[in-house]
């Protein structure tokens, strides 16, 4: 709802004011009239309102006292002097007439005294003190009546002067209106819009300062305050020189160029800073600043990089996923926890499948760069030429098929994480060197770049292969060999850690029974030695795709040695069969004999090595039973 309100000098007008306000009602537009005469009156009173509608010398009082409310002229048109002085010449035979206003009340009126017979002097009044001087000016040159504005005519009456009121028409007051709404409206988008830059400079993560052409500061918002420590209350207003100096705006004020990306420590902290000069019509008329907390700057590049370039860059597994209570097992999770409290390389050393991620995952998830990404690439997977642009990234056009938009590289993507290099020995010699460049200087170069991107990046290497004999053999970096294997953890091997094959036979067990929506499936303590006894070269992987295979293959709630015998190959189920059961003459029962007849496939005499009885013992025992 506009809020609009008239100031009438005198009643009549007040009258006409209220039959315009009646005749042009508006929705959303509430017109007011208030009477009031003179300047001094003005200051005693308070307006709430969109707009002011006044005249005359009460018009430019209004102006100077509310600067955040438009005042609008009621205008004195030609037609109104005209009248005036018509009236004045009838009433008093005046020959010499005196016209006291405003600018806008004597534009123009001597050029007509010639037309209507008159003397014609013009007095220009802006406050009430001018009004009693000009009044006295005039009584003293000897006019005949003074017309003018109702101050100066009360003041006139006050002095015995003969004087007549100028009085608005209803066509001036119906302009005044319409341009008081106009200007209200506009004046509210404009306040609007201010507040919602308002809202966006104080909730930027940005700190933003702003001087006009002399240098005093024009913004201030509240992170500028939080990094700069200065109230805005203390900072708007005054000269950036007494209250920020060295920020280097009064220089892009002088020079008009732009500086980006300067760093400079403010009120302790580091903080990026850009200037800018603010230009209309190619002359610079101010300056902005907008600055950041070094250490936020960082943080939001890593989690930019993570959002835009790249996905799966979480670390999944902590230590406890890694399943076993074995002492190997316990002794290799005990040494990774205690490096994962420095940023020295690792190398981990296994044979394959014995879960070389799942400790660099848990060493990460367990350091102080657990919130930056974590980047895993095999280092066997790729061929030289993709690995290359998969490690350090390219720009485009770097080669034939290189993406338009080119593409950051792993090292650039771990920036304050960890970057695991899988099956390390496979790097060729030719990009062993620059990986040892990025460990030595910390940084690195785009493919096709001349560009150096520092990173700060931790290194966990890992192979199944013997580093030092391929060293020897240069078929390996020997300095590079030292970059990498700074801390060393070997992961032993499942047929190393026997104790921990059931625990992780139940565990894939479940997760695969769950995945496949069956029944929960359970070993004999037939298939629990087979598999136990197997020497297991893939091992962990090796198990869990047994696991998997069981679990499709199963068709009841226990799974036998002839489920298992279907699954491994024929030479692997001969190793486990060799083992024989343990098992005396006195202790032979129907059971064991079953379970060693399933493993010889019903040959009996293999079945009475397995047992470690005669074949004669065995045929006696099967006919007892």
């Amino acid at each position: 709802m506009i809020k609009v309100s008239l100031v009438a000098p005198y009643e009549e007008c007040k009258q006409l004011a209220e039959e315009v306000f009646a005749e042009c009602a508006e929705m959303n537009v509430t017109l007011q009239v208030v009477s009031a005469i003179g300047v001094r009156i003005i200051e005693s009173m308070h307006f709430d309102c969109d707009a002011i509608i006044a005249r005359g010398v009460t018009a430019s009082a209004l102006q100077a006292a509310y600067k955040h409310i438009p005042v609008i002229n009621l205008p004195v048109t030609g037609y109104d002097v005209i009248n005036a002085v018509v009236c004045c010449r009838k009433q008093f035979h005046a020959q010499t007439i005196a016209v006291m206003g405003s600018d806008s009340m004597i534009y123009g009126v001597q050029n007509i005294s010639g037309a209507l017979g008159v003397d014609i002097q013009c007095y220009r009044v802006i406050e009430e003190e001018d009004a009693e001087q000009c009044v006295r000016t005039a009584a003293l040159s000897g006019v005949d009546a003074i017309i003018s504005g109702a101050m100066t005519v009360a003041i006139a009456k006050r002095h015995g002067l003969k004087a007549i009121l100028i009085e608005s028409g209803k066509e001036a007051i119906l302009q005044a209106v319409g341009e008081a709404v106009r200007t209200a409206r506009v004046a509210k988008q404009n306040q609007e819009i201010a507040e919602r830059v308002k809202a966006i400079m104080d909730h930027a993560y940005e700190g933003v300062l702003a001087i006009d052409e002399k240098g005093y500061i024009t913004v201030f918002n509240k992170t500028a305050e939080a990094i700069t420590k200065v109230s805005a209350h203390k900072a708007i207003g005054k000269h950036i020189r007494s209250v920020l100096p060295q920020t280097g705006l009064l220089r892009v004020l002088e020079t008009g160029e732009a500086e980006l990306g300067d760093l400079q420590t403010i009120a302790g902290s580091l903080v990026v800073k850009n200037r800018v000069p603010v230009k209309v019509k190619d002359a610079v008329v101010g300056a902005v600043a907008t600055f950041q907390h070094a250490s936020k700057l960082q943080e939001l590049e890593s989690r930019i990089r993570e959002k835009i370039h790249y996905t799966g860059l979480k670390a999944k597994y902590s230590f406890k996923d890694i399943i076993g209570t074995s002492a190997a097992l316990e002794d290799a999770i005990e040494m990774t926890r205690k490096f994962s409290k420095v940023d020295s390389n690792i190398l981990l050393i296994g044979e394959t499948g014995t879960g070389k991620e799942l400790f660099a995952q848990s060493c990460h998830n367990n350091s102080q760069r657990r919130k930056g990404p974590f980047m895993a690439v095999n280092c066997a997977a790729l061929p030289e030429n993709l690995l290359e642009s998969e490690l350090f990234g390219y720009v485009p056009g770097a080669f034939t098929g290189a993406a338009k938009t080119g593409k950051p590289g792993l090292f650039e993507l771990a920036h304050q994480g960890t970057i695991f290099l899988d099956e390390v020995s496979e790097i060729p010699l030719k990009l062993q060197g620059r990986l040892l460049r990025v460990l030595q200087e910390r940084e690195i170069m785009r493919l096709g770049d001349d560009h150096i991107i520092p990173v700060d990046v931790r290194v966990i290497s890992a192979t199944n292969k013997d580093l030092k004999q391929l060293a020897m053999e240069g078929a390996f970096r020997r300095d590079l060999l030292y970059r990498l294997d700074v801390l060393h953890i070997n992961v032993p091997p499942l047929r190393k850690r026997q104790g921990d094959i059931l625990l992780l036979i139940d565990h894939f067990l479940s997760v695969y029974s769950n995945r496949f929506h069956k029944n929960m499936a359970h070993l004999s303590i037939g298939a629990e030695r087979l598999l136990t006894s197997y020497s297991w070269p893939g091992n962990v992987r090796e198990l869990g795709n047994v696991c998997e295979r069981l679990v499709v293959l199963a068709e009841g709630t226990v799974i036998v040695e002839a489920d298992i015998l279907r699954i491994l190959s024929f030479e692997e189920a001969e190793a486990a069969l060799e083992i024989p059961i343990p098992t005396s003459p006195a202790t032979l029962n129907k059971g064991a004999i079953q379970e060693a007849l399933v493993k010889a496939g019903g040959n009996k005499t293999k079945a009475a090595q397995l047992l470690g009885v005669s074949r004669t013992t065995l045929w006696r025992k099967l006919s007892e039973v």
